[in-house]
């Protein structure tokens, strides 16, 4: 099976680009294939309904998400939401979004933003008909040591692993669904 796993954090390295490459390479390590993505790495414009879905990067970005079976989702909480990256990423590529399961993993400075992706991930699931896994993984900058580090046998690790056994599961649940819509 083919993963996406899309970093919505803008800033090169960090926390979140340490979740998303421990996600990849729990990913690799199962025998899975990986399209690991940088926003901040893309030329993506902001979404203003008509010549953004022109725009080489934007194109590029929706047949890659189209040919994944699962895409999993890196991103800080900022003002009891997701950032602005993610919500215009789904803005310019939802319909490669469209039938497929999405995990996700975000990043916040406190527990108290914990139900803030749920209208996001709502959102995905009424619009979009993806298999939404309800465990998502919620991590504040508490949980890493040394700056960036990730304990390797903590909390955080274990619900990266189950996240990254549940998402093929998820995928081919998904595909059988979507088979239901083709009359």
């Amino acid at each position: 099976m083919k993963f996406a796993i899309l970093n919505t954090n803008l800033t090169p390295g960090g926390k979140p680009a340490t979740l998303a490459e421990t996600l990849a390479s729990l990913f690799a390590d199962a025998g899975h294939a990986v399209a690991p993505i940088h926003l901040g790495a893309l030329d993506l414009p902001a979404c203003d309904g008509h010549l953004c879905y022109q725009n080489a990067a934007t194109i590029s970005l929706t047949e890659t998400l189209a040919a994944v079976d699962a895409i999993l989702l890196v991103s800080p909480i900022y003002n009891y939401d997701l950032n602005a990256a993610a919500k215009n990423l789904i803005e310019l590529t939802g319909n490669s979004w469209r039938g497929k399961a999405v995990g996700l993993v975000c990043l916040a400075g406190a527990h108290r933003s914990y139900l803030a992706p749920l209208a996001f991930l709502n959102s995905l699931a009424m619009d979009y008909r993806c298999l939404v896994s309800p465990r998502y993984v919620y991590v504040t900058r508490a949980d890493f040591e040394n700056g960036h580090e990730l304990p390797r046998e903590g909390e955080i690790h274990k619900r990266l692993r189950f996240l990254a056994n549940e998402m093929p599961v998820l995928a081919e649940a998904a595909a059988k669904i979507a088979t239901f819509e083709r009359f």
